[in-house]
């Protein structure tokens, strides 16, 4: 389940000082058909719920990574001062 809009998440700066490091950055929410691990907290996303799904390339590679939204939730919660 989400707590806020699909832009909230993609707007929230989750992984801003990393940008800098992917060429060609794109991110956005999904509904994960298979299970994933958080980049952040490591835990096991399940099938069905929601993630914010980051691609990319650096050094010349393809990187990609998934990430729940309850570290979502925390990051975004943190920023607002709540």
């Amino acid at each position: 389940m989400m707590k806020y809009k699909h832009e909230d998440y993609i707007n929230s700066g989750f992984y801003s000082d990393m940008d800098s490091d992917v060429e060609n950055h794109k991110e956005k929410i999904v509904k994960c058909r298979k299970p994933h691990k958080c980049a952040a907290c490591q835990g096991d996303i399940s099938i069905g719920h929601h993630a914010l799904y980051e691609t990319g390339f650096m050094d010349g590679k393809p990187v990609s990574c998934y990430t729940c939204t309850p570290c979502l939730d925390k990051w975004i919660e943190e920023g607002d001062d709540v």
